[in-house]
C-alpha cells in the first residue's frame, strides 16, 4: 500500500511541476502550468507586471483593462476595447439566434448584423440574405477557444 500512495505521488508531481508552489511573475508561472485560462491561486503577484503594462501601452494600475492566459508554457494578453472580450471564449455557433432571427425580419437584406445583436463574443460575422440570416465570416480560435486576433504573446 505504501508503494502504491508513494508511486501516485510521483506521478501528481509529474502531471504538474506547480503543485503547491507561488509564483510572482506570469513568465515563471506560465512555464511551470503550461495552459491555463486564466491565473489561478498559485499567482499571487500583480494582474499587470510593469514590463506588461509597458509591452501593452497601458499603465501599470491599468489591470482591469486587460487580461492574460497562459498558452503551451507562454504568456498571452488581451487588452480590451470595443467589441474585444478578453474574460470569454468565442462563440464559434454558426446556428443564428432568435435576436439574430429577428434582426433580420425587421431589416431585410442588411449587409451586417450589430454586435449588440450577435454578442460580443461570437466569433462569427452575419448579415441578412432577405429576411434569413446567413453567416459573413468567421474569425480565428486558438487551441483554448479565444479569438487568436485579440491576444498577443508577450514576454519582458
Amino acid at each position: 500500500m505504501r508503494r502504491l500512495v508513494l508511486a501516485l505521488g510521483t506521478v501528481a508531481l509529474a502531471i504538474s511541476p506547480a503543485f503547491g508552489q507561488t509564483f510572482t511573475n506570469p513568465v515563471d508561472y506560465c512555464k511551470a502550468v503550461g495552459t491555463i485560462d486564466k491565473p489561478d491561486s498559485r499567482y499571487v503577484g500583480p494582474k499587470l507586471p510593469a514590463w506588461m503594462a509597458r509591452e501593452l501601452n497601458l499603465k501599470p494600475d491599468q489591470g482591469r483593462m486587460m487580461e492574460w492566459r497562459c498558452a503551451n508554457g507562454a504568456v498571452l494578453a488581451c487588452v480590451y476595447g470595443a467589441n474585444i472580450p478578453c474574460d470569454s471564449k468565442a462563440n464559434i455557433s454558426r446556428t443564428p439566434t432568435a435576436a439574430i432571427v429577428d434582426y433580420c425580419h425587421q431589416n431585410p437584406g442588411s449587409n451586417f448584423i450589430p454586435m449588440y445583436v450577435i454578442g460580443h463574443d461570437s466569433s462569427i460575422s452575419w448579415a441578412c440574405h432577405g429576411t434569413k440570416p446567413i453567416v459573413l465570416s468567421s474569425e480565428s480560435v486558438d487551441a483554448q477557444g479565444y479569438q487568436k486576433a485579440f491576444w498577443k504573446k508577450v514576454s519582458p
